[in-house]
């Protein structure tokens, strides 16, 4: 059973995710002529996103995550300010995902391990506080969260002009600034002050916007 090996469950979780987009259907991008792990910079002539399906980030979980991505500070070593507005949001991403198989399939996984609680409204609590619950980083403290720096991203350094990210593991911001604002992103190492900036401003619900 594919539950007791944990190589066949992350193949499991990945066939479970209907809602993942397909190359060519939904989205195009232009890979350039690659690069070496040690060559530094942007080495692609285009954006890599040359373009995405108008409706992708209207599909409800994708517009959930878009809502969050500006409930943030974007600069390290800044205390947060979590308003009723940002719990309701991040109420509303972890209600959202936990209808789909995938997060599902992961409740099965963990009670298996005994990781947490057989009560699926239990395990929304502790994803809620994985994700949301504020921790210290950058030399202060409930300046960021799990959530903030591995899908929001942030900005290294109060220095003016310092302006590398940290974190910043997903790719939706990237086509939101690139089709919109002209924005543009580092195909390598760690990711782009510019597009974090602009993905990061309020959204609107028409066009592009989430």
């Amino acid at each position: 059973m594919e539950l007791n090996n944990l190589s066949k469950a992350c193949t499991w979780l990945w066939e479970l995710d209907l809602n993942r987009l397909s190359p060519g259907k939904d989205y195009t991008i232009e890979c350039g002529e690659g690069k070496k792990v040690y060559h530094k910079g942007d080495k692609a002539s285009e954006n890599l996103f040359s373009w995405l399906e108008d409706s992708v980030l209207r599909r409800p979980t994708y517009s959930r995550f878009c809502v969050l991505l500006n409930n943030y500070n974007l600069h390290q070593g800044y205390k947060e300010s979590v308003t009723q507005q940002d719990k309701h949001e991040e109420a509303a991403f972890i209600e959202e995902i936990s209808r789909s198989a995938p997060i599902k399939y992961l409740h099965r996984y963990l009670v298996l391990k005994e990781a947490t609680s057989q009560d699926y409204e239990d395990f929304k609590k502790m994803l809620t506080s994985l994700w949301f619950d504020l921790c210290g980083r950058g030399g202060c403290s409930s300046s960021s969260s799990a959530f903030e720096h591995v899908f929001v991203g942030e900005i290294k350094g109060q220095k003016q002009g310092e302006n590398e990210v940290s974190g910043f593991h997903n790719w939706i911001q990237n086509p939101m600034v690139m089709l919109t604002t002209k924005g543009t992103y580092s195909q390598g190492g760690v990711g782009s002050y510019q597009t974090l900036k602009h993905s990061c401003s309020p959204f609107s619900l028409s066009g592009m916007g989430c």
